[in-house]
């Protein structure tokens, strides 16, 4: 009796921890390519049942209701969806264009000054930031969600009116409404006022445009991206963990990417001192002498820009016969 009586306590025992096992194990089956065509039908079948009402009186963006008297529907004034692939899935960003904008369009890498409001298709608002005045109204593409990245560059900035001591004031800023499915919004976890797979609207309005240089090192955001792909968040020439648009040396040479601007154009694109169409600020030898510019640190103050050995007035770094 006792023994069986200790079988059964064991097997009990094993059976509870194989359910806390099974209870506790992470699950992981979300099917975001499911997901996204969820998103289309809902923001097709949005986009079919509701109509734009422009702005009025001084309000910053006008409003979108259901369709009850045979208004024009918002997916019969939008432009073609833009098919985008992001992760390996197929998505769908629609965009109503009011107003084009007069100057210049941001790459996905700029930062920008603009105004937004954020709803839900339910029609709760969420977020918004409708005064240039505040700080929220400086934005960084580089840090933002896909839609924006992919969206705002179908805009174009305006023209700075502001006047002595007034709010600052743009005309002909580009103008319209985002629709962006979840995948390249905020995707399969609840955030604040957004639960997950939640497809969003936003209306923005884009007053002006400032190429990044988030390192200062003299390359703008939208050329660190050397893969060509669309994003500089997976350019890491030096492997270092720090992507290119933020890494001050991006070939870990010991010389600042500014200073390998040899001609001093303010330019380090155009700097290729051993002409192996590497340019100085990408390549780890710079003068193809064998030896890498991190070597050629002959005092070892960690700064390979001061060291001369010849003294013929070329650092060693750049010179092949130093």
């Amino acid at each position: 009796m006792k023994l069986k009586f200790i079988i059964t306590i064991l097997t009990l025992m094993v059976v509870l921890f194989s359910c806390k096992n099974d209870d506790d194990a992470p699950v992981d089956d979300f099917d975001a390519a499911a997901q996204a065509i969820i998103d289309d039908d809902l923001l097709v079948e949005y986009l079919q049942t509701h109509f734009y009402i422009p702005a009025v009186d001084n309000e910053p963006f006008g409003t979108i209701d259901t369709i009850t008297n045979g208004e024009a529907s918002l997916f019969s004034q939008i432009e073609e969806p833009m098919d985008i692939e992001h992760e390996d899935v197929d998505y769908k960003l629609y965009y109503l264009q009011l107003n084009e904008g007069v100057n210049e369009s941001p790459t996905r890498y700029d930062s920008i000054f603009m105004k937004f409001s954020g709803f839900r298709l339910d029609s709760v608002k969420f977020d918004e930031n409708v005064n240039y005045n505040s700080p929220r109204a400086w934005l960084d593409l580089t840090t933002l969600i896909q839609g924006w990245k992919y969206g705002f560059p179908k805009f174009r900035s305006g023209v700075n009116v502001t006047g002595p001591n007034d709010p600052i004031t743009f005309e002909g800023s580009g103008l319209g409404v985002l629709f962006i499915p979840s995948g390249l919004g905020f995707g399969n976890e609840d955030r604040v006022g957004i639960p997950k797979n939640t497809p969003v609207l936003f209306h923005i309005e884009l007053g002006q445009v400032v190429r990044a240089d988030n390192d200062n090192d003299n390359i703008l955001n939208k050329d660190e991206d050397l893969n060509r792909d669309g994003e500089v968040l997976d350019d890491d020439s030096d492997e270092d963990g720090v992507p290119n648009y933020f890494d001050v040396d991006d070939d870990n040479d010991g010389v600042l990417t500014k200073e390998e601007d040899v001609d001093n154009d303010d330019n380090p694109l155009n700097d290729d001192t051993d002409n192996d169409e590497i340019p100085n600020y990408l390549d780890d030898d710079d003068d193809n002498d064998g030896i890498l510019t991190i070597d050629e640190d002959a005092d070892g103050d960690g700064n390979p820009t001061n060291d001369d050995t010849d003294d013929d007035g070329i650092p060693d770094y750049l010179d092949s016969d130093s």
